[in-house]
């Protein structure tokens, strides 16, 4: 059976790695391909015009950024958590309203209630 297969060049390496396979006008024909069952060591596989060959380096560079982008999405969701939303900033603020209310009205009171004391009632 031949397979159309889609490579990748990577031009660091001046390889070009397996990347997927579809049912006609891939990059190359070949008749296997990568045999990894795990997609991220088929794509650390490029041919050498006769078989797949895995690259370690090229396996251990996928799953590093795979990691990074894993961590970073991981960041951005605790940063877009830990932002209030604007529902939750509008109920601290009407929050802050009743309680610089209250602290006014035991202002009052109290002046008052020196008023009293230095005989002004």
């Amino acid at each position: 059976m031949k397979y159309n297969v889609i490579i990748v060049l990577d031009e660091s390496r001046n390889r070009s790695y397996y990347y997927s396979y579809v049912a006609e006008n891939g990059n190359i024909e070949c008749t296997e391909l990568p045999p990894y069952a795990d997609p991220n060591k088929a794509r650390a596989c490029y041919w050498d015009g006769k078989k797949w060959v895995f690259d370690a380096d090229k396996y251990a560079e996928i799953v590093a950024v795979q990691a990074a982008e894993k961590e970073a999405a991981e960041r951005e969701a605790a940063e877009a958590e830990a932002v209030p939303t604007n529902a939750e900033l509008a109920a601290g603020m009407m929050e802050l309203g009743d309680n610089v209310s209250v602290i006014m009205e035991a202002v009052t009171e109290i002046a008052e209630e020196i008023a009293a004391l230095k005989g002004g009632e």
